[in-house]
Protein backbone atom coordinates (compact mmCIF):
# COMPACT_ATOMS: atom_id res chain seq x y z
CA UNK A 1 0.00 0.00 0.00
CA UNK A 2 1.60 3.23 -0.80
CA UNK A 3 -0.05 7.31 -0.82
CA UNK A 4 1.52 9.50 -3.35
CA UNK A 5 1.12 13.58 -2.71
CA UNK A 6 1.27 16.09 -5.25
CA UNK A 7 0.07 19.33 -6.20
CA UNK A 8 -2.15 17.92 -9.20
CA UNK A 9 -3.46 14.11 -7.99
CA UNK A 10 -2.87 12.24 -5.23
CA UNK A 11 -3.14 8.22 -4.30
CA UNK A 12 -4.97 7.41 -1.16
CA UNK A 13 -3.26 5.49 1.30
CA UNK A 14 -5.04 1.95 0.71
CA UNK A 15 -4.31 2.89 -2.65
CA UNK A 16 -1.48 0.35 -4.46
CA UNK A 17 -0.23 0.65 -8.03
CA UNK A 18 -2.09 -2.23 -10.31
CA UNK A 19 -4.70 -2.97 -7.58
CA UNK A 20 -8.19 -2.53 -8.81
CA UNK A 21 -9.33 0.99 -9.50
CA UNK A 22 -12.86 1.87 -8.52
CA UNK A 23 -13.72 5.75 -9.61
CA UNK A 24 -15.85 7.50 -7.25
CA UNK A 25 -19.84 7.03 -8.51
CA UNK A 26 -20.86 9.59 -11.26
CA UNK A 27 -23.68 10.60 -12.59
CA UNK A 28 -23.94 9.14 -16.65
CA UNK A 29 -27.30 9.26 -18.12
CA UNK A 30 -28.48 9.30 -14.40
CA UNK A 31 -26.84 5.98 -13.48
CA UNK A 32 -24.13 5.37 -11.66
CA UNK A 33 -20.85 3.84 -12.64
CA UNK A 34 -17.85 2.03 -11.38
CA UNK A 35 -14.33 1.56 -13.69
CA UNK A 36 -12.80 -1.53 -12.21
CA UNK A 37 -9.21 -2.80 -13.46
CA UNK A 38 -7.43 -6.00 -13.05
CA UNK A 39 -6.94 -7.80 -9.64
CA UNK A 40 -3.01 -7.43 -8.81
CA UNK A 41 -1.20 -10.75 -7.36
CA UNK A 42 -2.13 -11.18 -3.71
CA UNK A 43 1.57 -12.04 -2.54
CA UNK A 44 4.40 -9.14 -2.70
CA UNK A 45 6.35 -11.66 -3.94
CA UNK A 46 3.98 -12.26 -6.77
CA UNK A 47 3.82 -8.33 -7.39
CA UNK A 48 7.78 -7.97 -7.56
CA UNK A 49 8.29 -10.43 -10.34
CA UNK A 50 5.47 -9.52 -12.39
CA UNK A 51 6.21 -6.06 -11.64
CA UNK A 52 6.68 -4.12 -15.33
CA UNK A 53 9.50 -2.91 -16.28
CA UNK A 54 7.97 0.53 -17.06
CA UNK A 55 6.64 0.72 -13.25
CA UNK A 56 7.51 4.07 -11.86
CA UNK A 57 6.36 3.79 -8.28
CA UNK A 58 8.94 1.13 -6.11
CA UNK A 59 7.59 0.47 -2.86
CA UNK A 60 10.03 -0.22 -0.41
CA UNK A 61 8.24 -2.06 2.21
CA UNK A 62 6.78 -4.63 -0.29
CA UNK A 63 10.73 -5.76 -0.38
CA UNK A 64 10.31 -6.47 3.14
CA UNK A 65 6.81 -7.73 3.08
CA UNK A 66 8.06 -10.08 0.18
CA UNK A 67 10.81 -11.50 2.78
CA UNK A 68 8.59 -12.21 5.23
CA UNK A 69 6.40 -14.45 2.73
CA UNK A 70 9.30 -16.03 1.28
CA UNK A 71 10.40 -17.27 4.95
CA UNK A 72 6.62 -18.54 5.79
CA UNK A 73 6.17 -20.12 2.45
CA UNK A 74 9.91 -22.08 2.34
CA UNK A 75 8.69 -23.33 6.08
CA UNK A 76 5.65 -25.02 4.85
CA UNK A 77 6.96 -26.46 1.57
CA UNK A 78 9.97 -27.88 3.43
CA UNK A 79 7.50 -29.04 6.61
CA UNK A 80 5.56 -30.74 3.97
CA UNK A 81 8.78 -31.89 2.19
CA UNK A 82 10.05 -33.81 5.78
CA UNK A 83 6.90 -35.29 6.81
CA UNK A 84 6.15 -36.73 3.59
CA UNK A 85 9.93 -38.23 2.91
CA UNK A 86 10.94 -38.97 6.37
CA UNK A 87 8.95 -37.23 9.13
CA UNK A 88 11.51 -38.64 11.95
CA UNK A 89 13.97 -36.16 10.52
CA UNK A 90 11.91 -33.19 12.62
CA UNK A 91 10.29 -36.17 15.23
CA UNK A 92 13.42 -37.20 16.59
CA UNK A 93 15.71 -34.37 15.87
CA UNK A 94 18.63 -33.90 18.03
CA UNK A 95 18.11 -30.61 19.03
CA UNK A 96 14.55 -31.99 20.04
CA UNK A 97 16.40 -33.10 23.14
CA UNK A 98 17.29 -29.79 24.77
CA UNK A 99 13.83 -28.26 23.97
CA UNK A 100 11.33 -30.85 24.22
CA UNK A 101 8.98 -29.59 20.92
CA UNK A 102 9.20 -29.46 17.34
CA UNK A 103 11.01 -25.88 16.35
CA UNK A 104 9.97 -24.69 12.96
CA UNK A 105 13.69 -25.48 12.32
CA UNK A 106 13.41 -28.87 12.61
CA UNK A 107 11.71 -29.18 8.97
CA UNK A 108 14.32 -27.61 6.72
CA UNK A 109 17.43 -28.65 8.49
CA UNK A 110 18.08 -32.07 6.68
CA UNK A 111 17.85 -32.84 3.05
CA UNK A 112 16.16 -32.94 1.02
CA UNK A 113 13.73 -30.10 2.55
CA UNK A 114 17.24 -28.34 3.19
CA UNK A 115 17.86 -28.55 -0.61
CA UNK A 116 15.05 -26.10 -1.44
CA UNK A 117 15.34 -24.24 1.98
CA UNK A 118 18.65 -22.71 0.98
CA UNK A 119 18.22 -22.37 -2.58
CA UNK A 120 14.98 -20.41 -1.43
CA UNK A 121 16.08 -17.68 1.47
CA UNK A 122 19.21 -16.80 -0.64
CA UNK A 123 17.17 -14.65 -2.32
CA UNK A 124 15.69 -13.19 0.76
CA UNK A 125 19.38 -11.99 1.29
CA UNK A 126 18.43 -9.97 -1.92
CA UNK A 127 15.22 -8.33 -0.79
CA UNK A 128 16.31 -7.68 3.00
CA UNK A 129 19.44 -5.49 1.69
CA UNK A 130 17.02 -4.35 -1.45
CA UNK A 131 14.49 -3.00 1.08
CA UNK A 132 17.24 -1.40 3.74
CA UNK A 133 19.10 0.57 0.33
CA UNK A 134 14.95 2.08 -1.00
CA UNK A 135 14.65 2.57 2.63
CA UNK A 136 18.08 4.83 3.16
CA UNK A 137 17.20 6.23 -0.21
CA UNK A 138 13.69 7.40 0.70
CA UNK A 139 14.89 8.88 4.41
CA UNK A 140 17.48 10.75 2.43
CA UNK A 141 15.24 12.19 0.20
CA UNK A 142 12.49 13.19 2.93
CA UNK A 143 15.26 15.14 4.87
CA UNK A 144 15.07 18.09 3.73
CA UNK A 145 15.65 20.00 6.92
CA UNK A 146 19.05 17.71 6.96
CA UNK A 147 18.59 16.25 10.67
CA UNK A 148 16.94 12.55 10.80
CA UNK A 149 14.78 12.37 13.73
CA UNK A 150 15.44 9.54 16.25
CA UNK A 151 12.57 8.05 14.82
CA UNK A 152 14.09 7.47 11.33
CA UNK A 153 17.60 6.48 12.66
CA UNK A 154 15.75 4.31 14.64
CA UNK A 155 14.13 2.70 11.47
CA UNK A 156 17.06 2.62 9.49
CA UNK A 157 19.27 1.02 11.89
CA UNK A 158 16.85 -1.98 12.15
CA UNK A 159 16.51 -2.35 8.42
CA UNK A 160 20.24 -3.05 8.05
CA UNK A 161 19.32 -5.90 10.95
CA UNK A 162 17.39 -6.76 9.19
CA UNK A 163 19.68 -7.20 6.27
CA UNK A 164 22.10 -9.00 8.61
CA UNK A 165 19.28 -11.44 9.89
CA UNK A 166 18.73 -12.32 6.15
CA UNK A 167 22.36 -13.54 6.30
CA UNK A 168 22.39 -15.48 9.94
CA UNK A 169 19.47 -17.59 7.85
CA UNK A 170 22.33 -19.09 5.60
CA UNK A 171 24.44 -20.05 8.84
CA UNK A 172 21.84 -22.23 10.08
CA UNK A 173 23.05 -25.34 7.85
CA UNK A 174 26.66 -24.81 8.90
CA UNK A 175 26.12 -24.85 12.54
CA UNK A 176 23.98 -27.72 13.97
CA UNK A 177 23.35 -30.48 11.48
CA UNK A 178 26.88 -31.36 10.48
CA UNK A 179 28.53 -30.78 13.71
CA UNK A 180 25.29 -31.01 16.41
CA UNK A 181 26.39 -27.71 17.87
CA UNK A 182 22.59 -26.73 18.38
CA UNK A 183 22.87 -24.42 21.12
CA UNK A 184 24.33 -22.45 18.63
CA UNK A 185 21.83 -22.97 15.87
CA UNK A 186 19.43 -22.13 18.25
CA UNK A 187 21.25 -18.96 19.17
CA UNK A 188 21.87 -17.93 14.87
CA UNK A 189 17.98 -18.91 15.41
CA UNK A 190 16.71 -16.41 18.03
CA UNK A 191 18.97 -14.12 17.02
CA UNK A 192 17.10 -13.77 13.12
CA UNK A 193 14.21 -13.80 14.74
CA UNK A 194 14.54 -10.77 16.83
CA UNK A 195 16.22 -8.58 14.53
CA UNK A 196 13.51 -9.67 12.24
CA UNK A 197 11.09 -8.35 14.34
CA UNK A 198 13.18 -5.17 15.13
CA UNK A 199 12.60 -4.07 11.75
CA UNK A 200 8.40 -4.27 12.05
CA UNK A 201 9.06 -2.33 14.86
CA UNK A 202 11.59 0.01 13.19
CA UNK A 203 9.16 0.51 10.51
CA UNK A 204 6.24 0.66 13.10
CA UNK A 205 8.24 3.46 14.96
CA UNK A 206 8.90 5.57 12.17
CA UNK A 207 5.26 5.50 11.03
CA UNK A 208 3.85 6.27 14.55
CA UNK A 209 6.36 9.49 15.55
CA UNK A 210 6.89 10.70 11.87
CA UNK A 211 5.45 13.47 10.17
CA UNK A 212 2.79 15.00 11.97
CA UNK A 213 0.00 14.13 8.55
CA UNK A 214 1.11 10.42 8.85
CA UNK A 215 -0.14 9.87 12.31
CA UNK A 216 -3.48 9.12 11.22
CA UNK A 217 -2.35 5.95 9.28
CA UNK A 218 -1.40 4.05 12.51
CA UNK A 219 -4.79 2.11 13.51
CA UNK A 220 -5.29 -0.02 16.45
CA UNK A 221 -4.70 -2.92 14.37
CA UNK A 222 -1.17 -2.15 13.88
CA UNK A 223 -0.54 -1.24 17.30
CA UNK A 224 -1.65 -4.74 18.50
CA UNK A 225 0.01 -6.30 15.64
CA UNK A 226 3.36 -4.93 17.06
CA UNK A 227 2.71 -5.81 21.13
CA UNK A 228 1.86 -9.29 20.28
CA UNK A 229 4.74 -9.93 17.64
CA UNK A 230 7.19 -8.53 20.18
CA UNK A 231 5.90 -10.17 23.48
CA UNK A 232 6.25 -13.76 21.47
CA UNK A 233 9.57 -12.54 20.39
CA UNK A 234 10.88 -11.51 23.48
CA UNK A 235 9.29 -14.27 24.69
CA UNK A 236 11.07 -17.37 22.64
CA UNK A 237 14.55 -17.14 23.70
CA UNK A 238 13.73 -16.75 27.37
CA UNK A 239 12.00 -19.78 26.66
CA UNK A 240 14.70 -21.61 24.73
CA UNK A 241 17.28 -21.55 26.53
CA UNK A 242 15.96 -21.80 29.77
CA UNK A 243 15.70 -25.10 28.90
CA UNK A 244 18.77 -25.51 27.04
CA UNK A 245 20.44 -23.84 30.12
CA UNK A 246 19.12 -26.33 32.23
CA UNK A 247 20.01 -29.07 29.92
CA UNK A 248 23.06 -28.41 30.31
CA UNK A 249 23.53 -27.86 33.98
CA UNK A 250 21.98 -31.05 34.66
CA UNK A 251 24.74 -33.08 32.61
CA UNK A 252 21.73 -35.02 30.60
CA UNK A 253 21.42 -36.87 28.24
CA UNK A 254 18.20 -37.21 26.41
CA UNK A 255 14.85 -35.97 26.42
CA UNK A 256 12.01 -37.47 28.69
CA UNK A 257 8.96 -37.73 26.59
CA UNK A 258 5.68 -39.14 28.13
CA UNK A 259 6.39 -42.76 27.90
CA UNK A 260 9.93 -42.28 29.74
CA UNK A 261 10.57 -44.06 32.91
CA UNK A 262 10.29 -42.39 36.38
CA UNK A 263 13.57 -43.96 37.21
CA UNK A 264 15.42 -43.06 34.26
CA UNK A 265 18.23 -41.06 35.27
CA UNK A 266 19.47 -39.68 31.80
CA UNK A 267 16.65 -38.26 30.61
CA UNK A 268 15.28 -34.61 31.79
CA UNK A 269 12.01 -33.25 31.00
CA UNK A 270 12.17 -29.31 30.00
CA UNK A 271 12.09 -26.93 32.74
CA UNK A 272 9.67 -24.97 30.95
CA UNK A 273 6.70 -27.60 29.67
CA UNK A 274 7.11 -28.25 25.66
CA UNK A 275 3.55 -27.20 25.39
CA UNK A 276 4.39 -23.52 26.13
CA UNK A 277 7.41 -23.69 23.52
CA UNK A 278 5.08 -24.85 20.68
CA UNK A 279 2.68 -22.40 21.16
CA UNK A 280 5.26 -19.24 21.10
CA UNK A 281 6.61 -20.56 18.03
CA UNK A 282 3.21 -21.17 16.24
CA UNK A 283 2.24 -17.88 16.92
CA UNK A 284 5.59 -16.69 15.90
CA UNK A 285 4.75 -17.70 12.76
CA UNK A 286 1.37 -16.26 12.42
CA UNK A 287 2.66 -12.87 13.29
CA UNK A 288 5.26 -13.41 10.29
CA UNK A 289 2.62 -14.41 7.77
CA UNK A 290 0.51 -11.71 9.13
CA UNK A 291 2.72 -8.86 9.01
CA UNK A 292 2.23 -8.16 5.55
CA UNK A 293 -1.28 -7.47 6.41
CA UNK A 294 -0.91 -5.48 9.18
CA UNK A 295 1.77 -3.15 8.12
CA UNK A 296 1.41 0.53 8.08
CA UNK A 297 1.15 2.59 4.64
CA UNK A 298 4.12 4.69 3.44
CA UNK A 299 4.88 7.11 0.59
CA UNK A 300 6.40 5.31 -2.68
CA UNK A 301 9.47 5.93 -4.42
CA UNK A 302 8.95 7.57 -8.06
CA UNK A 303 11.51 6.43 -10.28
CA UNK A 304 12.39 7.66 -13.73
CA UNK A 305 14.01 5.16 -15.81
CA UNK A 306 15.97 5.55 -18.92
CA UNK A 307 18.55 3.77 -20.96
CA UNK A 308 21.50 6.58 -21.81
CA UNK A 309 22.83 5.45 -25.08
CA UNK A 310 26.29 6.12 -25.99
CA UNK A 311 25.47 8.84 -28.91
CA UNK A 312 22.82 10.93 -26.45
CA UNK A 313 23.80 14.45 -25.99
CA UNK A 314 23.36 14.82 -22.25
CA UNK A 315 23.82 17.99 -19.86
CA UNK A 316 26.35 16.75 -17.24
CA UNK A 317 25.87 19.56 -15.32
CA UNK A 318 22.41 17.84 -13.69
CA UNK A 319 24.44 14.91 -12.54
CA UNK A 320 26.84 14.57 -9.49
CA UNK A 321 30.69 14.68 -9.81
CA UNK A 322 30.98 11.19 -9.10
CA UNK A 323 28.74 10.49 -11.94
CA UNK A 324 30.14 12.92 -14.54
CA UNK A 325 33.47 10.91 -14.17
CA UNK A 326 32.07 7.76 -14.66
CA UNK A 327 29.95 9.17 -17.81
CA UNK A 328 33.38 10.64 -19.46
CA UNK A 329 35.07 7.41 -18.43
CA UNK A 330 32.12 5.81 -20.33
CA UNK A 331 32.41 7.85 -23.61
CA UNK A 332 29.33 10.61 -22.92
CA UNK A 333 30.57 14.09 -23.76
Amino acid sequence: QAFIISMKSSVSPSHDEGAPLADAPAARGGEKFMKVTARPPPLALLKLIFMPPSSALVMPKRYFAASNELVTITLVITWTITLAYDYKQAWEHPARKFVGHLNPCFGWDYAPASYVAVFSLAADVYLAWTYATLERIRTNLRDLDGKLSNAERFSLLTTYLHGAASMLWMLLWLVGPPNDQWAAHLALFTTAVAFRYLCTLGNYVECRYGREWELGLVKRQHSVHIVVYGVVTSLLPIVYFTNVINYIVQGREKWCDHRAEDDDSLCIKPTIPWQVSQVLDILWMACLATSTKYSISEPPLLVTRKVLEIDDQIDLESFTGSQRDTLRKLGYK
